[in-house]
């Protein structure tokens, strides 16, 4: 029964609240009708509402424990909230996107995704003085540096170019939609 909706927002059994949420957003974004082309793109985001709504659900309602007792929520939230949903979820396909870029959820991702990438690029940067404080600290101990000492800091800063790569082109793309939205306003 739950294991279908977690496996419709490609999630593990134990996800968390966040985890649900954010599963849901990448999902919804990917086949939203008025980005996914595909004949069944509007059932797929059916079903994904759907399987958000029911998880959710799960996650804030008090548990139960007994077998019995969850089959029988299930077939109760069947009843009442499963229709709700999908009600919601095919208000949201014919929503246009531009309609959908104005919603708050769009926004607070956006703002979400920025707070992330400034976050893995300050991580990085400490990354790449901490890999420089540590050839450092290496050669004034020992006075000479062991091959294993370069390599993995080399290693690390390659690994943290990547990071602050990635982190700086996503928030130049977002600084870019954040820009030609406000000028459409």
């Amino acid at each position: 029964m739950s294991f279908r909706y977690y496996m419709v927002l490609g999630l593990r059994e134990n996800a968390s609240l966040n985890d649900i949420k954010k599963a849901y957003r990448l999902k919804a974004k990917k086949y939203h009708p008025d980005i996914n082309k595909a004949p069944d793109a509007h059932e797929k985001f059916i079903e994904i509402n759907e399987a958000y709504e029911f998880l959710i659900n799960l996650k804030t309602q008090p548990r139960v424990y007994s077998r019995e007792a969850m089959e029988e929520r299930y077939r109760e939230w069947v009843r009442t909230e499963r229709e709700k949903a999908r009600a919601r979820a095919a208000y949201q396909a014919k929503m246009r996107f531009e309609q959908f870029k104005k919603s708050p959820l769009y926004r607070t991702s956006l703002r979400l995704s920025n707070i992330y990438d400034t976050i893995v690029l300050a991580m990085a940067i400490f990354m790449i003085f901490g890999a420089l404080n540590g050839l450092w600290i290496q050669k004034t101990i020992n006075k000479d540096l062991t091959g294993n000492a370069v390599i993995a800091a080399i290693l690390l800063l390659c690994l943290c170019i990547i990071l602050i790569y990635f982190s700086l082109r996503g928030l130049r793309e977002r600084r870019k939609i954040i820009r030609r939205d406000f000028k459409n306003k």
